[in-house]
């Protein structure tokens, strides 16, 4: 039995484990945190619960590829209900709002009554939006191990989606939004998704929605994480926690294992690292086998933009009416914090889910972008740090409570999450809870994880999968698996 040693128990690290359990070798996953999940989690603060991560999951809905893979894992079953919104986020400005409705034709129908000038350009995005919601990602097998028959077949059942994911691809949301007229309908798509962002993105998670898929699985994204670690324990599988691995040993040119911080070494015929990529190719591995691509992504981060935040919580003592998941509501005048002026408050209402509030209370969350640079100069001054920290606290209590007045003077519990709160508990580089957002020429869509002259070693996790996320988390951790057993000359099982 060949053994395993994968590093980092996020959702590329955990499929990864449960794949490789099912496939006969023996796996240890080393965690340097607590728990499971990596950047999907969620903490409890005075009986709420915040979380951290999920807002939908792609692979929800039964019978898409990715729904196979969360159902392999365990991190959903038939116990786990999956929530539907009506309205993915509202957007207002003074008297006027646009409603974001998961139902296309009832995004069609509103936006037509917003804008009826744009009738082209809404048609064409409903429309899109009814074909693209099936689409899915090829699972079969490793993307650069695909044939032509597998290409052929993906093609096949993806037929109606490609003309739009022609159009909607390499296209950002300025592009998209170059198609409307309507200056409300425009501020309302970019307030959602950012211009510099591609709007497939948006597109397809609108589409997914409109489809039945994207939901959010009751309970959240720290429990969903630990039934994947419940699954991979089952296996048989060894979980270590409190683990945060120092080096890859590397033994004429083959990964040999890894040593620890506290000094121990752990010898292994394989190893898959699910750590963050830059932690892994530049720290683990001390820099030596960094393929050019990411040398490139990785050099110029100014050129090639991730995505990171700046969070706050709010627990409620009042049961606030739930309407919108999300509400987006244009500023009177900008406001700056954390390096970035913002022109809307962001707010979310978790009232969807039972489980994150005690009965007649209410979880809140106000989300901020975040210039990580800013963030990172901050922290190394601990004054100026909380200062900026208790800044955006006041400003989430009084954008919640002007969007929401019953909540004066009743909240009583708040957290407050910066980038370097992704730094500290999970080694996110410069933040990042996905990976590059723009469609730059130089971005891989799929990475292979295997880097020139170092053998039994795979790179998994988002980094290998731009934009990242879970879908790419997952997926990749199935291909690491599925890579690993064709290296060692064995059929790879998914049951």
């Amino acid at each position: 039995m060949k053994k395993l040693v994968i590093i980092g128990a996020g959702i590329a690290g955990l499929t990864c484990g449960v794949y490789a359990q099912k496939n006969g070798f023996d796996t240890e996953i080393y965690e340097m945190h607590t728990i499971p999940g990596g950047e999907c989690t969620g903490w409890d603060r005075k009986g709420y619960h915040f979380d951290g991560c999920l807002h939908w999951l792609v692979g929800s809905k039964p019978g898409t590829a990715l729904h196979k893979i969360w159902r392999d894992t365990g991190a959903l079953d038939d116990t786990v209900e999956i929530v539907h919104y009506d309205i993915y986020v509202r957007y207002e400005e003074g008297d006027a709002a646009v409603n974001f409705y998961t139902d296309a034709g009832k995004l069609e129908k509103h936006f037509l009554e917003i804008a009826p000038e744009d009738a082209p350009a809404i048609k064409k995005l409903c429309g899109a939006l009814r074909r693209m919601g099936d689409f899915g990602m090829p699972l079969d097998r490793p993307m650069d191990m695909m044939t032509a028959g597998d290409g052929l077949k993906f093609a096949a059942k993806n037929l109606g989606s490609m003309s739009k994911i022609a159009h909607y691809n390499g296209m950002s949301m300025k592009d998209l939004t170059a198609e409307f007229k309507n200056p409300l309908l425009v501020r309302a798509m970019l307030a959602t998704f950012p211009e510099d962002y591609t709007a497939m993105a948006f597109v397809t998670t609108l589409a997914g929605m409109n489809a039945g898929d994207c939901g959010f699985p009751r309970g959240g994204s720290r429990a969903l994480a630990q039934r994947m670690a419940k699954r991979f324990a089952a296996l048989g599988g060894r979980l270590h926690f409190n683990a945060k691995v120092d080096k890859i040993l590397v033994r004429d040119g083959k990964a040999a294992g890894i040593r620890l911080e506290d000094g121990r070494e752990i010898a292994a015929d394989h190893v898959v690292s699910c750590a963050d990529g830059h932690h892994t190719l530049t720290r683990l591995l001390d820099d030596k086998y960094t393929p050019p691509v990411y040398k490139e992504l990785f050099g110029h981060p100014g050129r090639y933009p991730t995505v990171t935040s700046a969070l706050v919580f709010l627990g409620v003592d009042a049961d606030v009416p739930f309407k919108y998941r999300g509400l987006e509501v244009r500023r009177d005048t900008p406001f700056t914090a954390g390096g970035i002026a913002g022109d809307c408050a962001m707010i979310t209402h978790y009232g969807f889910d039972g489980t994150m509030a005690p009965a007649g209370k209410t979880v809140l969350g106000c989300y901020y972008l975040a210039d990580f640079d800013y963030w990172q100069a901050l922290y190394g001054d601990r004054e100026k740090y909380e200062a900026e920290k208790k800044k955006l606290e006041a400003d989430a209590i009084a954008e919640a409570t002007r969007c929401y007045p019953e909540i004066a003077g009743k909240i009583e519990v708040t957290d407050v999450v910066t980038p370097m709160t992704y730094v500290r508990y999970c080694n996110a580089w410069r933040g990042s809870w996905m990976t590059w957002i723009k469609n730059d020429k130089e971005v891989p869509r799929y990475y292979p994880g295997v880097l020139p002259g170092l053998d039994g070693f795979i790179m998994a996790g988002m980094w290998t999968l731009p934009p990242g996320g879970l879908p790419g988390a997952g997926a990749s951790g199935r291909f690491a698996a599925h890579r690993l057993c064709l290296q060692n000359n064995m059929e790879f099982k998914t049951d």
